[in-house]
């Protein structure tokens, strides 16, 4: 499966547009919602002739209220919109701003120390890029919630007493947020091949994702980013392959906090096979542990559940499942938070299945057809030979309250099928 620039998200998601001007240094654009709802989150179309990345523009409603919009390197004008109904539509002027507003929720993305990427939210951690390469791979951590707590584990980056006295210091790999894989085969097609999944003994014994550059970091008042190149590496020092890996992180809002993922996979060097295992995520995350299945008994019995976009409920129905998206939900310190992920419609084996289990590893993994379905008669190995690119998008969802009333469905909608924008 070969993607390029003409099969991206943006193209996935292309919306129609035209702009007409309506007053000096202004344009004006409709958003049509549709025949369904759409929750508040980011939104965004492309114009032509392409606006200004480093320039910070404002929309004006029809209420005279103005929201800040910004431009990402490929060309795409970003914006938080508000909650649509359906049928509705609305008509905004956008206007370039004469200097750069002090947005209440603006996103800074910045580097503290070699190897360790802040992204703070209004002046507050939302997250933390960790790409030492010291370590097996890269991952997000901590990860703040919109109620203010850590939504993912700290084992084995912190000790944390609540993981402890409740035994739930297992699986050392599992690091917050992260992309691995347990089987990548490129000289020998027969045998188990690199584990980027586990960690090994010895360092010298150890596959890396190594973070070879910083390629970019955006701040902004409706997102920030960074752009990572990797290889991925043998314990021997043979490159795999290499891997552009770009978080999105949105401003959000009180009850919701977006990260907007992107892994493209270049094969320079070698024809590499993605083998058949359950042990792999390209988008990975392991949770609280109040908020999973298993959950806690101490000081007081804790627990959440999952649930998935075939209304499937519980691990005995959600693993190893086909599903658009999965929402994984509990208690952190008395408030209800989830984390649901969606798998872009554009992703090789859309819908993608899940390695989510009980104790809190929540993967997006479609590779694993004989593991999940136990049938020894399917292989969903798959191979993409030297010279080819793989693309694979998808949007992480923190939220507050249970997946109905965040309403993760149409959250879902509004990633896989936005609302139109049009000329007037």
């Amino acid at each position: 499966m070969k993607m390029n620039s003409t099969t991206t998200l943006a193209a996935a998601l292309a919306a129609t547009w035209t702009f007409f001007p309506c007053g000096a240094g202004a344009m004006e654009l409709t958003i049509s919602a549709g025949d369904q709802p759409r929750p508040a989150g980011p939104m965004f179309f492309k114009p032509r002739p392409r606006l200004q990345e480093k320039a910070t523009y404002l929309l004006t409603g029809p209420d005279g209220k103005t929201t800040p919009a910004q431009v990402d390197n490929e060309g795409r004008l970003w914006w938080w919109a508000e909650a649509m109904n359906a049928g509705q539509s609305m008509t905004c002027e956008l206007k370039k701003a004469p200097l750069a507003p002090a947005a209440a929720k603006a996103v800074k993305v910045e580097r503290v120390e070699d190897g360790l990427i802040n992204v703070t939210i209004d002046g507050k951690l939302f997250t933390a890029f960790n790409c030492k390469n010291t370590e097996p791979k890269p991952y997000l951590y901590p990860v703040i919630g919109p109620t203010g707590e850590p939504v993912t584990r700290d084992y084995p980056m912190k000790d944390n007493p609540l993981e402890k006295n409740n035994k739930r210091q297992d699986h050392p790999h599992h690091r917050s947020i992260y992309c691995a894989h347990g089987d990548i085969r490129t000289n020998d097609f027969g045998k188990p091949g690199a584990n980027y999944w586990h960690e090994a003994d010895s360092a010298d014994q150890q596959d890396r994702e190594k973070v070879t550059r910083i390629a970019r970091m955006v701040s902004g008042p409706v997102f920030g980013q960074i752009e990572a190149e990797l290889e991925w590496v043998t314990a021997g020092g043979q490159r795999q392959f290499t891997e552009q890996r770009t978080y999105t992180f949105f401003c959000g809002n009180d009850n919701n906090r977006l990260i907007d993922v992107r892994n493209v996979f270049k094969f320079p060097d070698l024809d590499a096979m993605f083998a058949d295992t359950k042990e792999g995520g390209l988008l990975s995350v392991r949770l609280a542990v109040t908020m999973d299945e298993s959950g806690v008994q101490e000081p007081e019995r804790m627990h959440g559940r999952m649930t998935n976009a075939n209304g499937q409920v519980g691990e005995k129905e959600c693993w190893g499942r086909a599903a658009a998206w999965c929402d994984y939900l509990g208690p952190v310190k008395g408030r209800t938070v989830g984390v649901a992920v969606f798998d872009h419609p554009t992703n090789f084996r859309h819908p993608t299945r899940w390695h989510i289990r009980g104790y809190g590893l929540y993967t997006a993994n479609p590779f694993g057809l004989r593991s999940f379905t136990r049938d020894n008669g399917q292989n969903g190995s798959h191979t993409w030979k030297k010279g080819e690119t793989a693309e694979f998008n998808y949007r992480i969802l923190i939220h507050r309250e249970d997946t109905k009333s965040a309403r993760v469905a149409d959250h879902w909608k509004l990633y896989s099928d936005p609302p139109e924008v049009t000329g007037q």
